[in-house]
């Protein structure tokens, strides 16, 4: 999420002397090496969930808001153009516009991006699981631009974990198991928000499995 949720959220933090917290934001800052994502992709399918946390201060924000090992969520897509797995996200900027985009897997793990990832299961036939893509990728091909007010009020503009939601719920599955958090009142027009987690914990996950 963006800086100014972090400065919002962490500078307090600091400022009161919460040493431990401050401490914490450098857990994965050491060495940066690949996310060993690559023995998992013969069992993955389409429409299966793929999770990260990144190095940024911005990444911890979003998981020590949650409590959550992850900050980032994506659908699978399998491209056979290329031949090679994409992730469908809604994702601030990253050296280029926001909006909802497919990339390379490779790119989603990358070393820059992604010290830790997952990947996760909805529990739903192939069918729903390519609906869901479909409707993922069609938000990428309008290039939805990505929603800096984290409302789930207004779907013309999607975070990430909303996207997946969205995708899902098109099938009848609701990922978040109904669960919320609120968001503070200037990040979100209705105060709440759907993080990683939500979906972790939902009963219609399946499994989720750490590289």
């Amino acid at each position: 999420m963006k800086g100014r949720f972090l400065a919002a959220f962490f500078v307090p933090f600091c400022v009161l002397g919460v040493i431990g917290q401050c401490l914490w934001l450098t857990a994965c800052n050491g060495s940066k090496e690949q996310v060993p994502y690559e023995a998992a992709q013969r069992e993955w399918r389409e429409g299966d969930l793929v999770l990260r946390c990144g190095y940024g201060l911005e990444s911890r924000a979003v998981t020590q808001r949650s409590s959550s090992t992850y900050s980032h969520i994506g659908i699978l897509h399998f491209d056979s153009l290329t031949d090679e797995w994409q992730v469908v996200h809604a994702v601030p900027a990253e050296d280029e516009p926001e909006y909802v985009k497919a990339e390379p897997v490779r790119i989603f793990f990358s070393p820059e991006r992604a010290c830790k990832g997952a990947w996760l299961r909805i529990r739903c036939s192939d069918e729903q699981a390519r609906a869901a893509t479909a409707y993922a990728l069609r938000k990428a091909a309008e290039q939805v631009l990505f929603d800096n007010d984290y409302s789930l009020e207004d779907s013309t503009r999607l975070y990430c974990t909303e996207l997946v939601w969205r995708a899902y719920g098109t099938q009848g599955i609701d990922v978040s198991g109904g669960a919320r958090q609120d968001v503070p009142t200037f990040l979100s027009k209705d105060g709440e928000g759907i993080f990683p987690n939500h979906i972790e914990k939902s009963e219609s996950t399946l499994f989720i499995k750490p590289f």
